[in-house]
C-alpha cells in the first residue's frame, strides 16, 4: 500500500572543482547550470554519501517519478530497468525490465543488471544499505516540498551531466507553480480533503500539510481540512472527515492498481452524503502521479488543483497538462479519450466550457452511472434520472435534460427548479 501514496522525488549536486578532494554537496542544494566536474560526492536525503567518478550509464528507478525525470533531462537511454508502475513517457513502457517495488524490489534482480545508479524514493535503508554493500550507487531522493523537488531535478540533472535541461525543466515549474499563486492569491479558500487511499473505507489515509504532495493544496489556494495532522500523511477517522466538512474531495486512489475509488463509491460511504462536497457533486478523481510523484508534471498537478478550486481565475480551456503519451485510463489499447454519446452530446452545447477527456468513459458498477473525467471537471451519466452532467470546479453544475440544458451552483447533483438556461 505504501507505494501508493508515500511521495517520490529526485535528486542533487553542485559544482565541483578539479581538488584531490571532491567538494560534498546535498541532494536538495541546487547549483547554477554549468558542465558537471567528476568525481563528484553527493549526500542522499538519506545522509548517505555517494561519489561519481562519471556521469551514470547504467540507471535503474524504482519510482515512476524518478523514470519521468529522467526522460524528460534526455537521459532515457541509460535506464536499464524501472519499477513496474513506470508509464510515462510512452517512452518509459519499452523498457523491458521491469522491477516489482511493492513491498521491496528484488535485490539479487538489480544487481544483475550491474547499474551504476540506483534511484530509490521510499525503499527502506536496509535494503538500500545492501545494494551499497554490493559496490552498487544508490541515491534515495524524498523532496519536502514543491521547491525541493525542482531543486532535485535541476541536481539530478547536473549528476548526469544534463544541468542545462534541469535548470530549465526547474524554472519553468518554478514559474508555473508562481502564476497559480498569484492568480489564486485574492480568492477564497476552499476547504479539501485529499484522500490517498482508502483500501478501508472507514479510516481512509489523507495528506498533512507537509510533503510536496500535501503542500499542492495550499499552493492551490485551499485548505487542507487536515491540515494540523502532525506528520505528511496519516490515517484518520471517517468520522472525523464527516465532521471537517469539506468542499471539496480530491481522489488520488482512483486508478490505484488495488481497491480504487470512484465519486459514487464515496458518495455511497455511510454518513458522507453529509458532506457538502458529496452534495455539490465535487469530488474528482485524479491521476495520482501528477500530485504524489516529484517529478516534471507535479506542476500540472498544480495547475489541475488550482482550477478545480478557482475556475474562475484561469483560462476557459482549464489546465495546460502535459501531452498524454501514457496509456489514458480506462482506455482500450491504441485508443485515446473521446466524448461519446450523452458526453458527446453535452461537450457540443458546452464547447469549450466541458474541457477535454483525460480518460475514457467507465461505468460504475455500484449504481451504474458511467464517469469520464476531463480537464474542466467530472463528466456523469446519471442512469437512475437518465441525464448527463458536468460538475467543475467552484461546485458548478451544466445537465442536459429533456427540457434542455440547465445550470446551476450547488444544491446537489439534481437540476433545481429554474436551472434552464442557454448554453
Amino acid at each position: 500500500m505504501a507505494y501508493r501514496f508515500v511521495v517520490r522525488v529526485v535528486f542533487a549536486l553542485v559544482a565541483c572543482m578539479a581538488l584531490v578532494v571532491p567538494p560534498i554537496t546535498r541532494a536538495h542544494e541546487a547549483a547554477p547550470a554549468q558542465p558537471t566536474v567528476y568525481p563528484l560526492t553527493v549526500i542522499d536525503d538519506s545522509g548517505a554519501s555517494v561519489t561519481f567518478a562519471a556521469a551514470p550509464t547504467r540507471i535503474v528507478s524504482l519510482n515512476p517519478g524518478h523514470t519521468e525525470t529522467v526522460f524528460a533531462l534526455g537521459a532515457g537511454d541509460r535506464l536499464v530497468a524501472v519499477d513496474a508502475y513506470s508509464t510515462y513517457p510512452a517512452e518509459a513502457q519499452a523498457i523491458a525490465t521491469r522491477l516489482t517495488s511493492y513491498p521491496a524490489p528484488s535485490i539479487e534482480a538489480i544487481v544483475g543488471l550491474k547499474p551504476d545508479l540506483v534511484l530509490s524514493l521510499v525503499e527502506k535503508d536496509d535494503l538500500l544499505g545492501q545494494l551499497r554493500q554490493q559496490g552498487i550507487p544508490v541515491l534515495k531522493l524524498l523532496p519536502t516540498d514543491f521547491d525541493g523537488t525542482t531543486q532535485e531535478i535541476a541536481e539530478l540533472g547536473r549528476i548526469l551531466d544534463r544541468s542545462a535541461q534541469g535548470a530549465a525543466i526547474a524554472t519553468r515549474m518554478r514559474a508555473r507553480r508562481d502564476a497559480v499563486a498569484q492568480a489564486v492569491a485574492t480568492g477564497p479558500r476552499p476547504s479539501v480533503f485529499y484522500e490517498m487511499d482508502a483500501s478501508d473505507a472507514t479510516k481512509p489515509y489523507t495528506a498533512g500539510p507537509g510533503g510536496f504532495y500535501g503542500q499542492l493544496v495550499d499552493l492551490a489556494g485551499g485548505d487542507n481540512v487536515f491540515g494540523d495532522l502532525p506528520g505528511d500523511f496519516a490515517q484518520v477517522g471517517a468520522e472525523s472527515v464527516i465532521a471537517r466538512n469539506p468542499d471539496l474531495i480530491l481522489l488520488t486512489d482512483a486508478y490505484a492498481p488495488l481497491n480504487p475509488q470512484t465519486p459514487a463509491m464515496v458518495a455511497a460511504r455511510p454518513g458522507w452524503d453529509q458532506i457538502a462536497a458529496v452534495d455539490n457533486g465535487a469530488i474528482y478523481a485524479v491521476q495520482a502521479q501528477l500530485f504524489s510523484s516529484p517529478g516534471p508534471r507535479l506542476a500540472d498537478g498544480l495547475e489541475s488543483l488550482a482550477f478545480l478550486l478557482h475556475p474562475d481565475a484561469f483560462s476557459a480551456r482549464g489546465p495546460a497538462l502535459s501531452p498524454a503519451a501514457a496509456p489514458s485510463p480506462f482506455c482500450a489499447p491504441g485508443t485515446s479519450p473521446g466524448f461519446l454519446f450523452g458526453f458527446a452530446a453535452l461537450a457540443e452545447v458546452l464547447g469549450p466550457t466541458m474541457g477535454e477527456p483525460t480518460e475514457c468513459a467507465h461505468a460504475d458498477a455500484t449504481n451504474g452511472d458511467t464517469y469520464q473525467q476531463t480537464t474542466k471537471g467530472l463528466t456523469r451519466y446519471r442512469r437512475a434520472t437518465s441525464t448527463t452532467v458536468l460538475t467543475s470546479g467552484g461546485g458548478e453544475h451544466w445537465a442536459l435534460t429533456e427540457a434542455g440544458l440547465a445550470h446551476w451552483t450547488g444544491q446537489g447533483l439534481d437540476p433545481p427548479s429554474g436551472a434552464l438556461s442557454a448554453p
